[in-house]
């Protein structure tokens, strides 16, 4: 009788392999080789009826099919690989799922029979579409085109669970689900969270989320290691399951690093991003509003307590928010952030750095001047024939909700050359007016004291009263004894 304990599976379809064989006999899959990565929809070797295939019958303004899913790219050269945002422990944890031929076996069976009608009946949501909650389909195209995403993944609001949200799929494609909380965020909060699941999509975390949904349930946040005691360990079925579950669990917290690092280069923010994570995970939208941030600060800086891992590791499926949030900073401040996110923008400027570059001033007419607001901040221009007096004259502010009156003094001109130099007047001394730099003129028989003297300045535009304290006169060398000797 052979011995069951070295039998070995094929890690694509689970079928036993032979002793001395290469091949798996059921599929073909090379003994040690993983299977392809899940694809993101179902190929079809004649093309989409509505699309053509790879979008060609469909004109330049549609982003995406709506039949076979296929999303046009950002541009014929945008590609942004997953090493950009992929954690390492992350790729490390994925290969042990892996290598892991039962597991990977079971995995694989579940994600060929899942499907749409499958994932509907669970979420019980609501479909989005270009009809259907448009603004919130639109920052989904937004963050699967900036993943560089093949295929759009279908995305759904859901009642079920309201602060969750999830991307589930299988060979037929993947699926979004956001919780009905979570839609009142604000339009880039809320890209932050969707941009997520699409970097769970590209990472192909899709695949074994599936598995683990099937293999753990729902609450499997609850149903921890350690979520029934140590004594449970006595229990030689409990045995077995924790150790299906801590791998998965493993994985399961390095993938969600993973997302938070996609969604941060999406969007480009780490306080955002704390913002954002903060209210989700205390499930407050109010709550990030009234922690002290340096008290929380230091709770980050002290995430690496022995007994906090400890516990991290055993009783969640997601990893605290504490070092979670540092790890996130500290790829925030790495240069390979810098470097993606300078690539990202040079194809997809953010909202707030197109607008910054829209409301670059243009080159006025040389007959005109520029002038701000000091009230509202807005744009003024007049023309430079106003300015050319040297009194203040009256601006009245063009915006509406503002229309204040400005008293805009003239820019003093440059000082020529003096008409009267000093030489001239050994009775009087040359100093500069610090307010308009204009030359002014004081009689020397007025600093011969030591206190300081007041003096206006001649200029009309000007008037200010500067006080002059005179230079300290150098005190003569007293003679010394030898000097004295003869």
């Amino acid at each position: 009788m052979s011995d069951t304990s070295t039998t070995r599976f094929c890690i694509d379809c689970g079928t036993a392999l032979p002793d001395d064989g290469e091949f798996c006999m059921e599929c073909g899959l090379k003994v040690g080789e993983l299977p392809a990565v899940m694809p993101m929809a179902p190929a079809n070797p004649f093309g989409c009826p509505t699309c053509g295939g790879e979008g060609a019958q469909l004109p330049e303004a549609q982003l995406y099919c709506p039949q076979c899913r296929w999303l046009r790219p950002l541009h014929a050269d945008y590609h942004l690989p997953e090493d950009a945002f992929m954690w390492q422990m992350d790729a490390q944890a994925m290969r042990v799922l892996n290598s892991t031929g039962p597991l990977a076996s079971a995995a694989h069976g579940i994600a060929q029979r899942y499907g749409r009608p499958v994932f509907e009946a669970a979420t019980n949501g609501v479909r989005l579409s270009d009809r259907q909650l448009p603004e919130l389909f639109d920052l989904a195209l937004r963050a699967a085109r900036l993943m560089g995403l093949p295929h759009m993944p279908e995305v759904y609001v859901s009642g079920e669970r309201m602060w969750d949200v999830y991307s589930l799929g299988g060979y037929g494609g993947s699926f979004i689900s956001i919780g009905s909380v979570l839609i009142n965020l604000k339009p880039d909060d809320l890209l932050f969270l969707i941009a997520r699941e699409m970097g769970h999509v590209r990472a192909g975390h899709v695949y074994w989320k599936t598995a683990m949904q099937f293999l753990m349930g729902q609450t499997s946040s609850q149903s921890t290691i350690l979520g029934e005691g140590v004594l449970q360990f006595l229990n030689p079925a409990k045995l077995l399951e924790s150790a299906v579950e801590a791998p998965l669990m493993r994985w399961s917290r390095h993938a969600e690093i993973t997302a938070d690092r996609a969604a941060v280069l999406v969007t480009g923010r780490l306080d955002q991003a704390r913002q954002v994570l903060t209210q989700w995970a205390m499930k407050s939208f109010p709550i990030y509003g009234k922690l002290n941030q340096e008290a929380w600060l230091e709770q980050e800086a002290a995430a690496d307590d022995p007994y906090l891992r400890m516990s991290e590791w055993t009783m969640a499926t997601t990893p605290y928010l504490a070092p979670r949030l540092r790890t996130l900073a500290e790829f925030v401040d790495s240069d390979a952030f810098r470097e993606w996110r300078r690539y990202i923008e040079y194809y997809a400027p953010t909202p707030a750095s197109q607008e910054k570059a829209e409301k670059k001033p243009a080159e006025l007419p040389a007959d005109k001047q520029r002038l701000t607001c000091a009230a509202c901040g807005g744009s003024m221009i007049v023309p430079k024939s106003l300015l050319d007096t040297d009194k203040p004259v009256n601006v009245r502010c063009p915006n509406a909700d503002c229309r204040k009156v400005l008293r805009v003094k003239p820019k003093a001109s440059a000082p020529g050359p003096d008409p009267s130099p000093a030489v001239s007047r050994p009775d009087r001394v040359r100093i500069t007016c610090v307010a308009c730099k204009e030359p002014m003129y004081v009689d020397k028989a007025a600093l011969a004291g030591d206190a300081p003297v007041n003096v206006r300045c001649p200029n009309a535009a000007c008037g200010e009263v500067l006080s002059v304290k005179p230079r300290k006169r150098a005190k003569k060398p007293e003679p010394s004894p030898d000097q004295l000797s003869d």
